[in-house]
């Protein structure tokens, strides 16, 4: 469709491609890309036996603006149930994008700003150029960096968040690294390639459900305290990853040094 906000190619293999695609207004949010985006979302989820990895990245030189100025004058005259339907859909992308059995790489190679860098710090790995800025500049419009949040304090911490997102600061892939919001940054288009490459070749190496059941429990158990309640809720996790057929068929195939299916 020549005319989504949002693209999405599934290769053979079952990597999943979702390119925000409004370039013209700086793939910046707004309902139509928001439908888009939860549409496209909602498909991986329901396909999460023949896509392995996701990769997410952006048409044009900025990965996601601030605002769509053809859709600002809009929101000026949104009524409160429009608002509050406008912020839910939102939210229910960065939360689609979190909650993906998959692994989902973000791929940033301009500037990030609004609810695209939300985006950003949901996703699970984040690969970023030396061309690449991000800001987190809602406040100097009157605005609350509310449906972000969570996604971004727990990627860079509440102290750098409150660093951030309180004085609209500007920043670079090396801060956006520092931070830990970005987890690697390239250089080039070849590097790029290169590092993508590899961490998709390592996702495929993997077992979906054991990549799927690591990321729903990595979520379960953040932020409760070591005590007999979270070490009963580990033991149950293992006890049903050792009684599946992938934990069972990865030690036959390391015993026998052969590949186990999903390696095939």
């Amino acid at each position: 469709m020549a005319d989504a906000f949002v693209l999405m190619e599934v290769s053979r293999e079952g990597l999943a491609t979702i390119t925000l695609n409004n370039p013209d207004q700086h793939n910046a949010f707004n309902p139509d890309l928001v439908a888009d985006l939860n549409d496209r979302l909602e498909d991986l989820r329901a396909n999460g036996d023949t896509v392995r990895g996701v990769i997410i990245r952006a048409e044009g030189k900025v990965f996601s603006g601030l605002a769509d100025f053809d859709w600002l004058p809009h929101l000026a005259h949104y009524t409160d149930d429009e608002t509050e339907e406008d912020a839910e859909a939102i939210a229910e992308v960065l939360s689609r994008v979190r909650e993906l059995p998959q692994p989902v790489i973000a791929v940033v190679e301009g500037p990030a700003a609004g609810y695209g860098l939300g985006l950003v710090a949901a996703c699970d790995v984040v690969v970023a150029t030396e061309a690449a800025r991000f800001v987190f500049s809602e406040v100097r419009h009157g605005f609350i960096p509310a449906l972000a949040m969570p996604y971004v304090i727990e990627a860079i911490g509440i102290k750098a968040a409150r660093h951030y997102l309180l004085s609209a600061l500007p920043f670079d892939a090396a801060e956006a690294h520092r931070l830990g919001l970005v987890d690697v940054v390239v250089k080039d288009d070849t590097e790029l390639e290169g590092r993508l490459s590899n961490y998709v070749d390592h996702i495929f190496a993997a077992a979906p459900g054991a990549l799927a059941a690591t990321k729903a429990l990595m979520d379960e158990v953040t932020g409760l305290p070591i005590d007999d309640e979270l070490i009963d809720e580990i033991v149950a996790a293992h006890t049903r990853n050792r009684e599946g057929g992938e934990a069972a068929q990865g030690i036959e195939a390391f015993l026998e040094k052969k590949d186990p299916d999903w390696r095939r």
